[in-house]
């Protein structure tokens, strides 16, 4: 995951719950999901499974792993037809049956802030990429979890493989914005909260003149470097007020000598543009 793209979503916010993985004696199986939270990724380790969200389906080729918004209508099987739900036995006769049950398929919840749409510019459904190949960090991530001996601090291992899983399909769709490699290295730089560059500090070790890179910073993000940097700034503020926190206290919080300042200052934000072709 770049600099740029792990900056976005820490000044977004995201939350993952590690979720469970589903067990079935049945081979063909429709899983209804819920969710609380924004979206619930879903990664399968074995086989192939449909996701159906609305009218909509698609495939998750084993090894994928896919993040979905919430829906009404979202549920994932093992058929693009639904079947009945998963089924396992109260008891075993022998214990080793039990094993059989387990289909490999995980899911859980994940929430992004409330200026996700604005800054990752994610479609309804996204999953690793390219599609039908397996992801080496999926993979990885789901043959741990399955590992884990349900020991003390197993959740909080649980909780770090689900968030890996999450943040592959961030990095395998990134916002239109870093689409550009040679543009995305300087926005590593960029979108570093930390430290305000100069043009020529944000140019360092790259070939790249000045107005060669303001030229593919527009093309690619609609807006000059100073807009873009103003606009990530605004992020972590534009949160915090989002989620209901007092004006006054953010202002604070962010630096500002008064509300107005800060209100004035929020006002000159323009987001960059994003053309996100979506799959539902």
């Amino acid at each position: 995951m770049s600099d740029a793209l792990r900056a976005l979503i820490d000044a977004v916010g995201l939350v993952v719950g590690s979720g469970a993985e589903i067990r079935s004696d049945d081979e063909r199986w429709t899983f209804d999901l819920h969710t609380t939270g924004t979206h619930v990724w879903v990664a399968t380790l074995h086989t192939a499974i449909w996701i159906h969200r609305g009218d909509g389906a698609t495939v998750l080729e084993a090894g994928g792993a896919a993040l979905v918004e919430r829906h009404r209508m979202l549920s994932i099987g093992t058929d693009a037809d639904r079947c009945g739900p998963p089924r396992v036995a109260p008891q075993y006769e022998f214990p080793h049956e039990a094993l059989f049950s387990y289909t490999g398929v995980h899911t859980g919840t994940a929430t992004l802030g409330p200026l996700a749409d604005e800054a990752l510019a994610l479609p309804s459904l996204a999953t690793t990429q390219p599609p039908g190949a397996p992801a080496p960090d999926v993979v990885l991530a789901l043959r741990h979890i399955g590992h884990l001996d349900g020991g003390r601090w197993h959740g909080a291992q649980q909780d770090a493989l689900a968030r890996l899983v999450v943040t592959t399909v961030l990095r395998d769709n990134p916002p239109p914005m870093l689409g550009d490699n040679s543009v995305a290295r300087v926005l590593d730089r960029l979108l570093d909260g930390a430290v305000r560059h100069t043009t020529v500090e944000l140019l360092d070790g790259v070939r790249m003149s000045e107005r060669t890179f303001e030229r593919r910073c527009a093309a690619t993000t609609g807006r000059t470097p100073a807009q873009l940097g103003r606009w990530f700034r605004s992020l972590a503020v534009r949160t915090a007020l989002a989620d209901g926190a007092a004006p006054a206290e953010v202002a604070q919080h962010f630096g500002f000598s008064t509300t107005a300042s800060m209100r004035r200052a929020l006002r000159r934000v323009v987001p960059p543009e994003t053309h996100v072709l979506r799959r539902f």
